[in-house]
């Protein structure tokens, strides 16, 4: 069995009870056949695979349910302290077990890739030339410009997948008489406040439960930075969310169907909520979605004959510069069908 990486230092003095008989170099990944006779792992595999179904040994039956791997450490570190040469950069008697370690850290002549690739620098050479192409890399240099230009970008193209697919849930709300668009809108003037509350009992016909309510202007004024003011998409200017950070549960005498809804994260990275359908209290649907905090997004459902939605934060990272542990969200409209 071959590897690109070295070549053995003084391969001819290593024991013949350490080479495997089919590749004839020292064992790698060693595995045991019934007959006791051993070979690299992939050495015997590949030799099954090819229409062999005996030990190419002693020509006993064998298949590659019997191979058992070596796993007796006096073995493994007598093939583990073989001394190897790298073929990369030349360097010699490099015990085998470390020269991954070698490679991946050392080897001056290992092929890098610029760090700046992940900003679409296509440079890649050896080791030894990486800090010289790094101190020159306009790439690099560029690096807090071209990071926000992609990170912007990518956002945008977010924001264009929520409101495309927040168009085509109108469409099939005006087209289908038995959606229900629920948004909350209206709440700031019906309850003549510009700052924030509790959901009014049976609004929409509704049961709520830990839903409150929060105008844009209060956002504007008191959480200026925080994930909060990418909730109000589409000139919306009332959002719902979760009191305190806790489950929230939306319910209904009827039965109903979640079809969709949007939702933003207000001080965390890849929030997770656990999006339950029940009836009668007993779950019938279970959805995990990750929440942003950098902007909106629109999941869709398809879960019918639930007379209940419950949102159950589990966890998500703080964002850089938030002070609130509190796993808050915010749901900006939510679909139902009957």
């Amino acid at each position: 069995m071959t590897n690109i990486d070295y070549e053995y230092f003084d391969e001819p003095s290593i024991d013949e009870n350490y080479k495997c008989s089919i590749c004839t170099k020292p064992l790698q990944h060693p595995v045991t056949t019934p007959c006791d006779h051993t070979y690299c792992q992939q050495c015997i595999r590949q030799w099954l695979s090819q229409n062999h179904s005996s030990c190419p040994t002693c020509r006993q039956a064998l298949s590659s349910d019997d191979l058992t791997p070596i796993t007796t450490r006096l073995v493994l570190n007598m093939l583990d302290k073989l001394l190897v040469k790298c073929s990369l950069c030349g360097t010699n008697r490099i015990e085998r077990g470390n020269l991954n370690d070698h490679i991946n850290k050392i080897c001056p002549k290992r092929i890098l890739s610029c760090a700046a690739s992940d900003i679409l620098c296509r440079w890649s050479g050896t080791r030894d030339e990486y800090d010289e192409h790094l101190s020159t890399c306009n790439y690099q240099q560029l690096r807090p410009v071209l990071g926000h230009l992609i990170s912007t970008n990518n956002q945008l193209e977010q924001q264009i997948q929520a409101l495309t697919t927040h168009l085509q849930i109108l469409q099939t709300t005006v087209s289908n008489p038995t959606k229900h668009l629920i948004t909350f809108d209206k709440l700031t003037d019906r309850e003549n406040k510009a700052d924030f509350g509790i959901i009014p009992e049976f609004y929409e016909n509704l049961l709520w439960k830990n839903v409150w309510y929060m105008d844009e202007r209060w956002v504007k004024i008191t959480h200026t930075l925080s994930g909060w003011k990418n909730a109000y998409t589409n000139d919306h200017t009332c959002v719902a969310f979760n009191e305190k950070g806790n489950t929230m549960k939306i319910g209904s005498k009827q039965q109903f169907s979640l079809v969709a809804f949007e939702a933003t994260a207000a001080w965390h990275d890849d929030l997770q909520i656990n999006v339950l359908g029940r009836r009668m209290k007993q779950n019938l649907h279970s959805s995990t979605i990750n929440l942003q905090f950098r902007y909106s997004q629109v999941f869709q459902f398809d879960w019918n004959n639930i007379d209940e939605v419950k949102f159950v934060p589990i966890n998500g990272v703080r964002h850089p510069g938030m002070d609130y542990e509190e796993k808050y969200f915010a749901l900006t409209w939510i679909l139902l069908g009957k």
